[in-house]
């Protein structure tokens, strides 16, 4: 009987050092307390500050840097020992940790706190949360900013990227497309363009703008993104045909929404014939459709600064629209009108040694609704091309070329209002004076 008993005294003491070491490797939730959401920003390159390695990389939620691995000697567990701190995220599989006891945040779904930085990092959507969008919303620092309308860092250098992020994610059925669905199993291509457009149009960003140069530096170094001279339309073409080769599913979705058809015939009047005879036709698909400006001469024959020439967008399509009549002459007839119609207006003669010095500065005039060939469109989108003077280094006028800026104007279909985006900044803007900037790219949509 005393043997039973010390026998059961002495499994009742494994027991209960058995609960005491799982309950020291339960993660500690005061923890929680010390983490910094306004120091975490997962728009940058996701790699180890240490090692420089892009694999199993984790961000403390204390300082907001990244650290490799989890296992004794790693970068992340010397640091949560060094600093003292212990919350960390892994930026692949989105699991919360606790370092150094290296115990995984289970249930972090109950965790306010958690869920916010998670869908910080990899923003999420129903159907439902997308019938109110845009909506007015509150960064950390409680500044408003309509989601959908975001601004972005480093402007200077990526603004004709910036433009083209915000044209597609506008494109409601590739806009869904990408919200609406998870890309772990695709390419990586696709997966950090779906990240970009998610969060375009999140309504919980801890900042109220965002910063792409991640995802641009990938597109140069792992997907051959070489373009000279770079501009919108340049980089809209790559990313379309980019997208095409990388998904069956959003290559069906482009074709359907932004292809078009135009028909193009070669015309020849002889003087022995009562009719002309056409020659050769072609019927060639198009992503966008250039427009071409009339002959420019900069700052002759009494132009200045305040007196540029205009033509309205209708003159202009005459040549989609209408045959031409001459000795010999080329016909387009457009085939197939996309449900988003996007056009480009040539300003640039990149054979001239300063093509934006030199550059078509041609106003074109444009109402918010158009009609081709008995469709009616609206305007969606009006990317425009502004100049930035470079300044001379010896004192002397600047003799060399000058740069392109671009800012995108965005039409709200909820507050029938113009927002226009110029880096960060989002500024509303009077529908009736669009036109006097230099319009470089539209899209049109087409109305039902």
């Amino acid at each position: 009987m005393e043997v039973d008993n010390k026998r059961r005294h002495s499994e009742d003491e494994l027991k209960q050092e058995a609960v005491k070491k799982i309950k020291s490797q339960e993660p500690n939730y005061a923890y929680l307390e010390t983490v910094v959401r306004e120091k975490l920003d997962f728009d940058s390159e996701k790699i180890c500050c240490i090692t420089l390695s892009p694999l199993n990389v984790y961000c403390c939620l204390v300082c907001g840097n990244y650290y490799q691995g989890r296992h004794e000697k790693s970068p992340a567990f010397i640091h949560s020992i060094d600093e003292n701190h212990h919350v960390f995220l892994n930026l692949t599989s989105l699991k919360f940790y606790m370092l150094p006891q290296n115990v995984q945040i289970l249930h972090d779904g109950e965790v306010q706190l958690l869920n916010s930085i998670k869908f910080a990092a990899y923003p999420t959507y129903c159907p439902k949360d997308l019938e109110d969008f845009p909506r007015q919303c509150f960064d950390l620092s409680n500044r408003t900013y309509l989601n959908g309308f975001i601004g972005f860092t480093n402007a200077a250098t990526y603004d004709y990227a910036h433009s083209v992020l915000l044209l597609i994610s506008h494109m409601v059925p590739v806009r869904d497309h990408f919200l609406l669905n998870h890309f772990d199993n695709q390419g990586e291509f696709i997966k950090r363009l779906s990240i970009c457009v998610k969060k375009i149009w999140s309504p919980k960003l801890f900042k109220y703008h965002l910063s792409v140069d991640d995802f641009l530096s990938y597109l140069k170094v792992r997907e051959g993104l070489n373009l000279n001279p770079i501009d919108p339309r340049l980089f809209l073409l790559w990313l379309f045909n980019k997208i095409c080769s990388s998904s069956n599913e959003l290559k069906s979705i482009l074709n359907h929404s932004c292809r078009g058809k135009v028909k193009i015939a070669k015309v020849e009047s002889k003087p022995e014939a009562s009719e002309s005879v056409t020659g050769k036709v072609i019927v060639k698909p198009f992503w966008v459709l250039t427009l071409d400006l009339p002959e420019f001469s900069p700052f002759e024959d009494g132009n200045s600064v305040d007196d540029l020439p205009q033509i309205n967008i209708t003159k202009l399509l005459t040549k989609f629209t209408k045959s031409r009549s001459s000795s010999t002459s080329t016909v387009f007839e457009l085939t197939r009108l996309p449900q988003f119609l996007i056009f480009h207006f040539n300003r640039f003669d990149r054979n001239s040694d300063h093509p934006v010095k030199n550059r078509n500065q041609t106003l074109v005039e444009f109402s918010s609704e158009l009609e081709i060939l008995h469709v009616k469109y609206r305007l969606k989108a009006n990317v425009v091309h502004v100049v930035i003077k470079q300044p001379s280094t010896d004192g002397n006028a600047f003799n060399g070329d000058e740069k392109s800026h671009w800012i995108t104007q965005l039409y709200d279909n909820k507050s029938e209002k113009w927002i226009e985006i110029d880096g960060i900044n989002t500024t509303e803007r009077e529908a009736e004076l669009l036109f006097l900037k230099e319009t470089f790219i539209q899209v049109w949509e087409k109305q039902e």
